[in-house]
């Protein structure tokens, strides 16, 4: 007997992903790698067309190398490396953005290539290993019961109840998994109009550069998208005071057409830019919210469905794929069970802080670019003459533009405060600390130059140990991968050859890590330094990891 559409079906399976955006798609890339049974649903029928986020930071595309989906972003992305900036009809100054002084990444440039794409790149790795993307299917709802969270998922053909271990919300501003677990969502929103489009433009825009028009009320930025459409125009106008609604979701979009932006656009630009031919369009008005937690019990928020900003800066779809690939390895471990619960807390404790920063230097930037529409002789005098004057010399100062990279590339992230973060006895002068990004180098293994990252992150635990090879055969690290196997694999780095080792013959990358007599890492499946610690005794490591791996 076939079954009918009101059939009750039940699966079980170790993770539920709600939402199919690059945070729900990032995470399902993460647990497929370690070979976690899960499955991906987002309500749309189909995924995203349009640009929305438009830039993706330097973090982003290293993370994407351990996967090898990289190279494929950035050829279809656009690494501008100049911005100019307008006030009104008149270029006053230029900034350029290349080569900022990250000498520790190889990916040291902003890429600007739209959100369909970099959805597109990870639909197509994960459809490749045989991950199929339920479109059309919407969390109804949910309810956790001891060690299960049962849900129950609407589609074409009726209802279905799923048994999950665990339920991830990448459902974005509006997510039901948020709902449904009663997560506070606090914050507000912006007073300001804004207008989005993906659009060809003629008139004063300089190709392959960000284009910067302040002036007339309203800001309006043009950046080189390359597809769908040559440009992607973002501006803003000042709006009347909105009643706020506290507690209830506002509308984030409304219908814009061409006619309503180009009078938008036509303020800042002086009427110098003519948009044309688009191939989307919206208006919306911009909040700023973050969850109180990221976690209740076996229910978990990523992305938008746990903080969303201003746009200022580009960091919210960045933020919420590293949100995923934080999340990722840690579920992959504990449902395996080789890990306690405790990693799971880990979560909140690294990544909630970073939601924080994100929205308190957003909301800055964003004043700054309110400020920068008033009509006040301060506001003006400061447009005219003080900006043409400063922002040029300020970012032709080489460790300034540095600074500043790191910090918009997302690279200085770091976790030190967290329980995962450990400084081992005796501990290390030097070097990233634990909680730290691994820097990236260029290494030698069997005669061939690697990029250290792509050599010690894996879907495991890397024990990067560092110094002399006869010292390390004595202290017999091997005993830990065959008591963790699987789970912990090993890389050495000397001066001299070592089979299968990788090689720093002018000891460039150990003084980097501090190895000046034999030194140990634990290297995080994200690329994160979870342990460090000076010499060749393997005790505290060792500790680290049964703390970690003790279940």
């Amino acid at each position: 007997m076939s079954e009918s559409s009101s059939d009750v079906r039940r699966r079980d399976l170790d993770v539920l992903i709600v939402g199919a955006g690059p945070s729900g798609l990032a995470l399902a890339a993460q647990l497929r790698w370690f070979g976690t049974s899960f499955r991906i649903v987002d309500r749309s029928l189909d995924r995203a067309r349009e640009s929305r986020a438009l830039a993706v930071q330097a973090r982003t595309p290293e993370l994407f190398d351990m996967l090898d989906l990289a190279a494929p972003l950035v050829e279809r992305g656009n690494t501008s490396a100049r911005l100019a900036l307008h006030l009104g009809a008149r270029q006053v100054a230029e900034v350029h953005l290349g080569a900022m002084g990250a000498v520790d990444t190889r990916f040291p440039f902003i890429l600007f290539v739209s959100q369909a794409e970099t959805e597109d790149v990870l639909g197509r790795h994960l459809s490749g290993g045989d991950v199929r993307i339920e479109r059309g299917v919407e969390l109804v709802k949910f309810a956790v019961e001891n060690d299960a969270v049962h849900c129950v998922l609407r589609h074409s053909s009726g209802e279905e109840t799923v048994g999950a271990r665990y339920v991830v919300g990448c459902d974005g501003a509006h997510s039901a998994v948020r709902k449904g677990a009663g997560f506070a969502f606090e914050g507000g929103s912006y007073p300001q109009d804004f207008a989005l489009g993906d659009v060809e433009a003629d008139g004063l825009l300089e190709p392959d550069v960000i284009n910067a028009f302040v002036g007339g009320g309203g800001v309006a930025m043009f950046f080189p998208l390359g597809r769908p459409t040559t440009w992607r125009v973002i501006a803003m106008v000042a709006a009347p005071a909105r009643r706020e609604r506290t507690g209830v979701d506002l509308p984030l979009t409304s219908e814009l057409s061409l006619p309503a932006l180009q009078r938008i656009v036509d303020a800042p630009t002086e009427g110098s830019v003519r948009v044309r031919d688009p191939a989307w369009l919206t208006r919306f008005h911009l909040h700023h919210r973050q969850v109180a937690h990221y976690r209740a019990g076996r229910v978990f928020l990523a992305g938008d469905a746990a903080h969303i900003h201003s746009p200022v800066g580009a960091q919210g779809m960045n933020t919420g794929i590293q949100d995923a690939w934080n999340l990722g390895w840690k579920l992959a471990l504990v449902v395996r069970a080789a890990a306690p619960d405790a990693l799971l807390d880990t979560y909140e404790a690294e990544r909630w802080p970073v939601g924080r920063f994100l929205l308190r230097y957003t909301d800055r930037i964003f004043a700054t670019f309110t400020l920068a529409m008033s009509s006040g002789k301060v506001a003006t005098w400061t447009r005219d003459f003080v900006v043409p004057r400063v922002i040029p010399r300020v970012m032709s100062t080489s460790w300034l533009r540095s600074a500043a990279f790191r910090f918009v590339s997302e690279l200085g992230i770091r976790y030190r405060k967290s329980p995962l973060a450990q400084e081992g006895a005796p501990p290390l002068r030097a070097g990233p600390r634990a909680g730290d990004r691994l820097f990236d180098a260029r290494v030698a293994m069997n005669g061939a130059q690697v990029p250290l990252q792509r050599v010690v992150v894996g879907p495991y635990l890397t024990l990067l140990l560092c110094g002399d090879a006869g010292a390390w055969e004595q202290a017999r690290p091997d005993r830990l991968t065959t008591r963790y196997a699987e789970l912990v694999t090993i890389r050495y780095l000397s001066e001299t050859p070592i089979r299968d080792g990788l090689l720093d013959p002018d000891g460039t990358t150990l003084r980097a890590l501090g190895a000046n007599d034999g030194a140990q890492y634990v290297i995080r499946p994200d690329g994160y330094i979870g342990f460090r610690c000076a010499g060749y005794d393997l005790t505290a490591l060792e500790g680290y990891l049964r703390r970690w791996l003790g279940k």
